[in-house]
């Protein structure tokens, strides 16, 4: 842009030497392109990096793994890859014969307690049989049926289910693939609240604060400029936490820290691809007179985006 502004009064002057209001090139005329950078740079340009700050952006979404509770292979794969799956639908499904044999076999466990204990409790009424013995099998009972529930839950466990509504970026499960208890198998991504990171330095951050207007533009839209507002400043980073186990902390390495602004946008009904990238710009509260030029910046990155 101030390369522009530069070639805009460099053309006027060429223009008022043509028509004859300057007879020839004088040399403050040869120089005056440099002191109109220098003080455009210095006046307006450089605010503009805090008082509306620009840098890139990316959509980013929530991801969980899909950990099997129970071990055993796969017999049945119902989801598809980036196909819209609800929560609680079927993902797929574990061979559930050992889990159905072992709840049949806690069954009857909790049936033969429940028997014995009925006879004991019977004797008990007749002064036959000690206290204890009955408290014992009451004990048994209750264990019984803890191995029940047990049993269930983990034959329940054969069916893996959605956690919430999302897709499966890349179906990699195959049929017949043995699962493990606690390891993932699957990734599912939450794509219905996508978060749109704006990545700003840090002496871009002097005048942010969450509510200013905001604007953003993808390539992956060419031609469209979305309004927001700023949710929310991630400040911290990686490089400054300790990790404290006991070992004198390290010197941590001066590194160009990158902080991130989530921009909360008007996306008029159209969906962002996780991973999408663009530009985005927050409108803050100093030096709004000559914010224009960053926003007139950001519509012309949003065109360019079509080559």
């Amino acid at each position: 842009m101030i390369l522009l502004l530069v070639g805009s009064y460099v053309g006027l002057l060429w223009l008022l030497v043509k028509v004859g209001v300057f007879p020839k090139w004088y040399g403050w005329m040869k120089v005056s392109p440099i002191v109109v950078g220098v003080v455009a740079f210095m006046a307006i340009f450089l605010p503009l990096n805090w008082n509306a700050p620009m840098g890139s952006t990316v959509v980013t979404v929530g991801s969980v793994g899909i950990k099997p509770a129970v071990s055993g292979p796969v017999t049945e794969i119902l989801a598809k890859s980036q196909t819209p799956i609800a929560a609680g639908d079927i993902l797929f499904k574990v061979d559930k014969t050992p889990y159905s044999a072992a709840l049949q076999q806690a069954e009857a466990q909790l049936g033969l307690a429940k028997s014995q204990l009925a006879r004991k409790q019977e004797l008990l009424s007749r002064n036959t049989v000690a206290e204890a013995e009955v408290e014992t099998l009451q004990a048994n009972v209750a264990a019984a049926e803890a191995a029940v529930t047990l049993a269930m839950v983990d034959l329940e466990n054969t069916t893996v289910r959605a956690p919430f509504d999302g897709i499966i970026p890349a179906m990699t499960l195959l049929q017949g693939n043995r699962v493990a208890p606690n390891v993932p198998v699957l990734a599912f991504i939450d794509i219905d609240r996508p978060v749109v990171n704006l990545i700003l330095s840090q002496n871009q951050l002097r005048h942010v604060k969450s509510g200013q207007r905001a604007e953003a533009v993808f390539e992956t839209l060419p031609g469209q400029t979305f309004q927001g507002t700023v949710s929310g400043l991630y400040l911290t980073a990686p490089e400054a936490e300790y990790e404290l186990d006991g070992a004198t902390p390290e010197v941590p390495t001066i590194t160009d820290t990158k902080y991130v602004v989530v921009l909360e946008l008007d996306t008029l009904g159209q969906l962002l691809p996780p991973g999408a990238t663009g530009q985005g710009l927050i409108l803050t509260d100093q030096g709004t007179k000559f914010q224009f030029i960053n926003q007139l910046t950001l519509r012309m990155t949003t065109w360019m985006n079509f080559f």
